[in-house]
């Protein structure tokens, strides 16, 4: 009966933990760039006796996410950017941490930073990337932010001032925080790579597929139920039993 209990009540506690990871990707199936969590990557535990391990429990494994593309989202703005292909933008939060994102709807604020929807200022080669005033905008296939000064000859070439950070991490090695942004593993986060490429004027959608989230929220509610109904059977195998040493004696 204890392992029993202990074993079923364990795995409704993942399951509880389950759910919670698919209702917040159905509630993010329309954030820009959202990438939904790998619910179901399990680890093993196991409680010591003396020299023996006495028992196997499953347990919550790292953070990790599904880093699978979203569909491409056509619009006229050239503030609105895409990722081609795996990778990364790097992005850095007002407390100076670093990040990273595929979130590609950028902003430009009071302060002239270049931030996207989640508010973290996406860093180019120097940190974060200012924008003077400009008449024309544009930012190229390989990152760099171009743009045209306001009050410049209309001939005048554009001006770069700077270039996107783009960074290559293997979906392995990706994991989300409590604040639901991205971040390394391992906590390092690599050298710019020059293979990745920017579609302009375009925006990621996220990766959640309702119909899937659904479904497996059903059959983690059933799991979840027959955890239930397998304690519930436990503790009235315990209870007869006990019954009948009583009536032994």
């Amino acid at each position: 009966m204890d392992r029993v209990a202990h074993l079923s009540l364990n795995a409704m506690r993942l399951y509880g933990d389950n759910q919670r990871a698919i209702t917040a990707s159905l509630s993010n199936q329309n954030t820009i760039g959202f990438k939904r969590d790998l619910y179901a990557n399990l680890a093993s535990a196991y409680v010591s006796g003396g020299n023996i391990d006495d028992r196997a429990y499953s347990t919550r494994g790292d953070a990790s996410v599904s880093t699978e593309e979203g569909k491409l989202i056509p619009t006229d703005s050239p503030l609105d950017i895409s990722l081609e292909g795996p990778g990364f933008m790097v992005g850095q939060k007002p407390n100076g941490e670093q990040i990273v994102t595929r979130r590609g709807d950028l902003n430009i604020g009071a302060d002239r930073i270049l931030r996207n929807g989640e508010g973290v200022a996406v860093i180019g080669d120097a940190g974060p990337i200012t924008v003077p005033a400009y008449s024309n905008f544009a930012i190229s296939r390989d990152g760099t932010v171009l743009i045209q000064l306001q009050g410049a000859e209309g001939g005048q070439p554009a001006t770069a001032i700077g270039r996107l950070r783009l960074v290559n991490i293997p979906a392995s090695n990706i994991k989300k925080g409590e604040d639901s942004l991205m971040r390394p593993k391992n906590g390092i986060i690599p050298q710019a790579d020059a293979n990745i490429t920017i579609i302009p004027k375009g925006l990621e959608s996220s990766n959640v597929d309702p119909i899937q989230a659904m479904i497996d929220m059903l059959s983690n509610t059933r799991s979840y139920e027959m955890s239930v109904k397998i304690l519930t059977t436990a503790k009235d195998l315990d209870a007869e039993t006990a019954k009948l040493m009583r009536s032994d004696r």
